[in-house]
C-alpha cells in the first residue's frame, strides 16, 4: 500500500467521523429542544444555534426538521430492535427477559433523557406521519413483553391475564416510576437500578400463580 494511497484512506475516515459526530451534534441538541419546547415549537433556526452550526450546516443533514424527528425516532426504534434481538438469542428464564426489558425501559429514562422526553411528548401530541414510528417504540418492548408473559402463562408459571394489555401496564409502570425520580433529582445510575429491581419483584410477585 503507497503513502498516498494510505494517507487518502486516513483522510477519508477522519472526514468520516468528523460528519458522524456533527450529525450526532445536530440529533442531541434537536431532541433537547424537541423535548423542551415540544416539535412545533422548535425550527430548524433553533436546532442550528443550539449545536453551533450554520444553518446551512443542519439543511446539509437532514432536509427538514421532520427529518430529524424521524431520524431521532427511527434510532430508537433500532436501538430497541438490537437490545431484543440480542434477548432472544440469550434464551434466559421467562423473569429474567421480564427484568432485562422493565430494566432497559428504565434506562431510556436515565441514559436518553431527551429523546425519552420527546417520545412520551410526540405520544401525546402526535405529530402528522410520524405517530406510527412514535407507537412502535412502545409497541416493540409491549409485544416482546406480552409474548414472553404468553409463554409463562402457557407453562403455568404465570397466573392467566391479557398479556399485552398486562405487558402495557408494567411499561406504564416503569415509566411513571422512571419519570417520577428525574422530577425528583434521583436519577443516578445506582438509585435507578434499585428502584428498577425492586419494582421488577413486585411486578413478578402479581404475575405468578397464588398458592
Amino acid at each position: 500500500m503507497s503513502y498516498r494511497y494510505w494517507a487518502m484512506r486516513t483522510n477519508a475516515r477522519s472526514k468520516d467521523q468528523e460528519k458522524s459526530a456533527l450529525e450526532r451534534r445536530l440529533l442531541s441538541a434537536a431532541a433537547r429542544l424537541f423535548a423542551e419546547r415540544g416539535f412545533h415549537r422548535a425550527g430548524i433556526r433553533d436546532v442550528a444555534q443550539a449545536a453551533r452550526v450554520s444553518i446551512g450546516t443542519v439543511y446539509h443533514y437532514f432536509r427538514s426538521k421532520e427529518a430529524i424527528l424521524e431520524c431521532l425516532l427511527r434510532g430508537e426504534i433500532e436501538r430497541r430492535r438490537r437490545f431484543l434481538d440480542e434477548l432472544r438469542a440469550r434464551g434466559e428464564p421467562l423473569e429474567a427477559q421480564i427484568r432485562a426489558i422493565m430494566a432497559e425501559h428504565f434506562a431510556l429514562f436515565r441514559e436518553r433523557k431527551d429523546v425519552a422526553r420527546l417520545i412520551r411528548r410526540e405520544w401525546l401530541d402526535p405529530t402528522p406521519g410520524l405517530h406510527v414510528k412514535t407507537q412502535r417504540i412502545y409497541d416493540e418492548g409491549a409485544g416482546y413483553l406480552a409474548q414472553v408473559i404468553e409463554e409463562g402463562i402457557a407453562a403455568g408459571k404465570i397466573q392467566p391475564c391479557d398479556p399485552v394489555l398486562t405487558a402495557y401496564a408494567m411499561l406504564g409502570a416503569v415509566e411513571a416510576v422512571a419519570l417520577r425520580l428525574s422530577a425528583s433529582g434521583k436519577s443516578a445510575a445506582r438509585v435507578a437500578d434499585q428502584a428498577a429491581q425492586e419494582l421488577t419483584a413486585f411486578l413478578w410477585s402479581g404475575l405468578c400463580p397464588t398458592t
